[in-house]
């Protein structure tokens, strides 16, 4: 009788694993269904950080808003039709999104830029459900009062799950650090970029902000050499590194241009972010920070300015869905087994 017992449990944990694949909540990537965005070619960094693995194995039932507090937004470029929702422009204060610099747009599009859409580029999380949410904070300078305007805004919105900070400064500034603590209570993800000016601070406080503030997840830049990029922040604040050196990004108009910096790092960063939490909305901020550090490629030679390591998407995904079908699985046979007990 115990070995028909045992079967049995075999076979309902069976039955309950078919049933979970069968949902499509895990599933191989299908590289048939490779973007077709043209300039997606040139995209070395996608390679890199596993996202060319991984364009067609992204959830799209769940939205997710990434705030973008930055220099504005072009909000009528093709290439982010349908992807951007509502901000404010605490320079002029009005909802009427502008960007008269051009970083805030290509800092956006390195997220979130429409995937197989056939043109230009694709972001991080092209092919997700993704939507930015602008804040104009500053031009060729921050106004301080207005970052903190924007985190404190950003932070109060629920469908906010990702603040993206590609800016900073080598200054502490009290109000930043009191309103990105209060943004990391309302359990809000904060990447930030950590600085361009890696190789030219000798004798300088290397810590640069908003990145160096407790709970940010500060991102550095790897160059087209596999190596840390000469010009990024290169300190123990550093958490993770991403691509950042001649990247295609969109810029305003319809342009599209290469760039360099931790700004775009960050982005690519905060992608990876909204796709795992479009796979799984409930994920808190911390297991999505878990999932990127357990999941990180190290660097071969370590040290305490190396973070995690470099990011990877792929693996990351690929973690979240196995531990979502544990769970599944694991929930649905106890329960099978309590009802068979019954019997």
């Amino acid at each position: 009788m115990k070995k028909i017992k045992k079967l049995s449990r075999l076979s309902i944990s069976f039955v309950f694993i078919m049933s979970y694949l069968s949902t499509g909540l895990v599933y191989a990537a299908n590289h048939e269904h490779y973007p077709n965005d043209p300039y997606l070619g040139t995209s070395w960094q996608y390679a890199k950080v596993g996202i060319d693995n991984s364009w067609d194995a992204i959830n799209t039932e769940h939205e997710i808003v990434v705030a973008v507090l930055d220099t504005g937004l072009d909000v009528n470029l093709t290439d982010l039709a349908g992807r951007i929702t509502t901000g404010y422009d605490f320079l002029r204060d009005t909802p009427d999104m502008i960007d008269t610099h051009g970083h805030g747009t290509m800092v956006s599009s390195s997220i979130a830029a429409v995937a197989n859409n056939g043109i230009g580029i694709a972001g991080a999380a092209g092919t997700a459900n993704v939507k930015i949410a602008p804040y104009r904070i500053g031009d060729t300078t921050l106004n301080n009062d207005a970052v903190y305007a924007a985190i404190m805004d950003a932070s109060n919105r629920e469908e906010v799950r990702i603040i993206n900070l590609s800016i900073g400064s080598y200054e502490y500034n009290p109000s930043q650090a009191e309103a990105i603590a209060y943004a990391i209570s309302k359990g809000k993800i904060i990447i930030a970029a950590a600085g361009n000016h890696g190789e030219e601070i000798a004798g300088v406080d290397p810590y640069y902000y908003p990145a160096s503030y407790p709970g940010v997840i500060a991102v550095g830049s790897l160059g087209l050499n596999g190596e840390i990029a000469a010009f990024s922040q290169f300190n123990d604040a550093v958490d993770f590194y991403a691509p950042g050196e001649s990247l295609m990004v969109l810029r305003p108009g319809n342009g599209y241009g290469w760039e360099d910096g931790t700004s775009f790092s960050a982005a690519i960063v905060s992608g990876i972010g909204a796709s795992l939490l479009a796979q799984d909305p409930t994920l808190t901020a911390d297991e999505v920070e878990s999932l990127l550090i357990e999941t990180a490629l190290s660097f071969s030679e370590a040290g305490p300015a190396n973070g995690h390591g470099l990011v990877q998407a792929d693996q990351a995904l690929a973690k979240l869905k196995s531990r979502r079908a544990l769970a599944y699985v694991h929930e649905h046979t106890s329960m099978a087994i309590n009802l068979w007990q019954l019997r």
